[in-house]
């Protein structure tokens, strides 16, 4: 297992934890569980990022999530410990606020991923390609050198 799934793994495990915290906030959207049921369980794949760019968008859209997550996580700590009501009803206010749009923006990684905060996952890498710097003379060299190969 690379760092790379690993760190996924890990990030994908904090997203769960935004589902429980969803679940305590009063949230109906997500259903944990399920997810907790220590059932046999089988790897089905739900999506499949053929591109750099997919890559890279799904990581940015998982790190939006993550800090939308982190946010309302703090947020939901600095509400428990204000005593002050109208503070309180402000911080809940702004707690509804950001859990309506992790919400949304779980729908809509649900719709183009099928992936959900309420599930884990396994990031597996089938093929990685491995750059590095060049100047434009070293790569013409080493791209002659590839293709005599071939």
């Amino acid at each position: 297992m690379t760092k790379k799934s690993i760190g996924l793994l890990a990030l994908v495990a904090s997203l769960f934890a935004a589902g429980i915290l969803l679940a305590q906030s009063g949230a109906p959207k997500f259903d944990v569980t399920t997810a907790s049921a220590p059932k046999q369980q089988k790897l089905v794949r739900v999506c499949t990022l053929n591109t750099i760019e997919a890559n890279q968008e799904f990581q940015a859209n998982v790190q939006l999530m993550q800090a939308q997550r982190q946010q309302a996580i703090e947020l939901n700590s600095a509400m428990e410990k204000e005593t002050a009501a109208d503070k309180k009803k402000e911080m809940k206010a702004k707690l509804d606020e950001l859990m309506a749009k992790l919400n949304e923006n779980n729908q809509k990684m649900i719709k183009a991923y099928g992936f959900s905060l309420d599930r884990s996952y396994t990031m597996v890498i089938e093929k990685a390609h491995v750059y590095m710097a060049v100047t434009d003379e070293e790569a013409a060299k080493i791209e002659k050198e590839q293709a005599d190969k071939k």
